[in-house]
């Protein structure tokens, strides 16, 4: 079972769903899609998220970022991966607020765009307590294929992927996917701002390795090995995790057999299981005492 929830982010709402579980202590997982998704993204059956956190004794809420689902929009000309970091840090401090006395604190998932958001929100020091970062799908270097065709979509208007860009950017090869998975996927597609698809691939990939530097919590970073966004093989994923200076832990890992949407491929749930373990990883790790051996 899952539920809907809408929080006040300083006069900005944003929406999401959740687990329904009500656990006390553990980690409070929350996750931030990539572009031209909703939050949905981490609940298409078969695929979700939510649904394997809560066989495994976890909660997480996933939440729309703002210009997608049910959030508030933001005016293209003010919408900067910064800015939305800057509301969501305040939905989830106010999400905290509301339920944060039945958890150890935060663990951040981010996929593909939303990692992106994510690393800003750690970098940012949050006051809510963030336990680890997990994010995937996300990088610093494009394929030059890649920038130039966003940069060729249509100035002052939302991008729409149909199914068929879809299959080609974010999914690996038919062995690696059940049939159908990217129509049923559908359901949590969204139009995706210009100004994502231009920053993701410009102010981004200039300002990523001075953000993963200033973040101090665990961080777990996985690339897909059929990933078509970015550049990805076993030197630039090490490369990429080299950033985070400033963690006291970091693991990076290439995952064989997915695509960008690892989630909805057959090794989905895998993937998953590695987050989720990672979460419980950091709630431990963040008791443990100062002089333990």
């Amino acid at each position: 079972m899952t539920r809907t929830l809408s929080l006040d982010a300083n006069g900005f709402n944003v929406t999401g769903i959740a687990t329904d579980q009500g656990h006390e202590r553990g980690p409070l997982v929350v996750a931030l899609h990539g572009g031209s998704y909703t939050s949905a993204y981490f609940d298409v059956p078969g695929h979700s998220l939510l649904d394997a956190a809560a066989a495994n004794g976890f909660d997480v809420v996933a939440l729309d970022r703002p210009s997608y689902g049910g959030s508030d929009a933001i005016p293209d000309a003010e919408l900067t991966f910064a800015r939305s970091a800057e509301i969501l840090t305040s939905a989830i401090a106010a999400l905290w607020k509301e339920v944060g006395a039945s958890y150890d604190g935060v663990v951040l998932l981010g996929h593909s765009i939303g990692g992106a958001i994510a690393m800003h929100v750690a970098a940012s020091r949050p006051t809510w307590p963030l336990l680890g970062l997990t994010i995937s799908g996300i990088h610093d270097v494009a394929p030059a294929h890649v920038r130039q065709a966003w940069d060729s979509m249509p100035p002052g208007q939302p991008v729409n992927f149909v199914v068929e860009q879809r299959r080609m950017f974010f999914y690996g090869p038919d062995w690696t996917i059940d049939p159908g998975i990217v129509e049923a996927a559908e359901i949590s597609a969204a139009p995706i701002p210009l100004a994502e698809l231009l920053e993701v691939v410009g102010g981004w990939t200039e300002v990523a390795g001075g953000l993963a530097a200033k973040i101090d919590v665990p961080v777990q970073y996985h690339a897909f090995e059929f990933e078509q966004l970015w550049t990805i093989d076993a030197a630039t994923v090490q490369s990429f995790a080299s950033y985070f200076t400033s963690s006291t832990y970091v693991s990076a890992e290439l995952l064989t057999g997915t695509g960008h949407d690892a989630d909805h491929h057959r090794l989905g749930l895998a993937f998953q299981l590695r987050q989720l373990a990672f979460a419980a990883q950091c709630s431990v790790l963040a008791g443990r005492p100062a002089d333990a051996a």
